[in-house]
């Protein structure tokens, strides 16, 4: 499955209050987000449907096919990253445009872009590469 560039912004956000240890609520994320409630409890919808979140009485949670799109999304964006720092960008720069283009690499081209660049364990900000 492949995710939106939205559909990943949501996980971000949940998943930051599942990292500490709460359900994230409908209104938090619509302020994190700069977006209404109802826009949030449409896609929060959309996201339960394709089994990347669930919905509890405390609040949504990250499911586990969430977290496998989020962290293949991440490392994604952190390869490309680590790859434009290496041709001489500078971290905020590479992380930027990394945003605008790291959606749209299939998987292939990182899995290739990331042998190529030795297997990098983390990106130039710190931030793990997952292995798998």
């Amino acid at each position: 499955m492949q995710i939106s560039k939205r559909e990943y912004d949501y996980l971000t956000v949940i998943k930051k209050y599942n990292d500490e240890n709460s359900g994230a609520k409908i209104t938090r994320i619509a302020k994190e987000m700069g977006i209404s409630p109802a826009s949030v409890f449409e896609e929060i919808d959309h996201l339960v449907d394709k089994n990347l979140v669930r919905k509890e009485r405390d609040g949504i949670w990250i499911t586990d096919s969430g977290q496998r799109e989020y962290d293949e999304w991440t490392k994604t964006h952190r390869v490309v990253e680590t790859f434009l720092v290496r041709l001489g960008f500078d971290e905020k720069s590479a992380c930027d445009f990394s945003k605008k283009f790291d959606y749209a690499i299939p998987e292939e081209v990182m899995e290739k872009l990331y042998v190529y660049l030795g297997k990098p364990k983390t990106c130039p900000h710190g931030g793990e590469i997952n292995q798998e």
